[in-house]
This record gives structure tokens, C-alpha cells and sequence, in this order.
């Protein structure tokens, strides 16, 4: 279909694919071309893809959730690091990167040098109780 699409991860296992379009169709529109879409890759490739809910059916399978395609469905924003154990975050890829890298690569201390301009930010780190404890005497003399 020759559409500009963008990847990102979703701080878990999986991948977000992200197709721009201009808002000129309505959420069920666009959800049935999305269906539309996941289902023709499916007849496509039926050995690589599902859109079975079942996690078990889905093991070594690219499950295409056309579902997140209506109103009032919430997906990670890129950068942002997930509620989980090893501090994951939504990292924005390019498709090249995809061949070298697991989505659960990203991590707060493995993502700095890509968050220009705060790429240092955690090399900045403060004692906060030294600056805390001068601050106290200081209002206290």
C-alpha cells in the first residue's frame, strides 16, 4: 500500500505501528481498514501472523491487534517508561533496528544517549540529602 508507517515498542514484548493518516475518516472507518488490513496480512502470511486473543495460539506468531483502532483506547506515548520490573520504556525504532533488537532492550538506564537533549541527565545525579540537610541549617542559623 505504500503507506509511511513509524515503529516504536511498547515497553513490553511488542511493537506499535503507527500509520499517520489525515482525520478526514471516523474511528469505525478507520478500524474496518485496519481490520481490513490485518486480515489480508493473515490470509498473507497465516504461518507468521495471528489476531487470536489467546496468548498461547500466538507463541511465535505477530499478533495484529487492529482493536486498538477506536475511540477511547489508550497506547503507551514513546519515551515513557512502564510500571514493570526492569524500569522497560516505549521507545521509538527505526524499521532497520528491528533486525538487531529485542523491544525489551529498552530500559531508563539503557535509553539515555537516545533521549537528546537529556541524554546525560542521569549522569547529573545529586545528593539529595547533603542539599537538603545544607538548605535546613542554612534556615535554621
Amino acid at each position: 500500500m505504500r503507506l509511511t508507517s513509524f515503529v516504536k515498542t511498547t515497553g513490553k514484548t511488542g511493537l506499535h505501528v503507527i500509520v499517520p493518516i489525515r482525520r478526514e475518516l471516523n474511528y469505525s472507518a478507520v478500524r474496518d481498514i485496519a481490520r481490513t488490513i490485518g486480515e489480508h496480512l493473515l490470509r498473507e502470511h497465516p504461518n507468521e501472523i495471528t489476531t487470536d486473543w489467546a496468548t498461547e495460539k500466538r507463541r511465535g506468531k505477530v499478533f495484529m491487534d487492529y482493536n486498538m483502532n477506536v475511540r477511547g483506547k489508550s497506547t503507551i506515548v514513546p519515551y515513557c517508561p512502564r510500571g514493570l520490573s526492569g524500569a522497560a520504556v516505549a521507545m521509538p525504532l527505526t524499521w532497520k533496528e528491528l533486525e538487531t533488537i529485542d523491544p525489551t532492550d529498552f530500559r531508563i538506564p539503557t535509553v539515555t544517549d537516545r533521549l537528546d537533549p537529556w541524554a546525560k541527565v542521569l549522569d547529573q545525579k545529586q545528593d539529595i540529602e547533603k542539599i537538603l540537610f545544607r538548605s535546613m541549617r542554612a534556615l535554621t542559623s
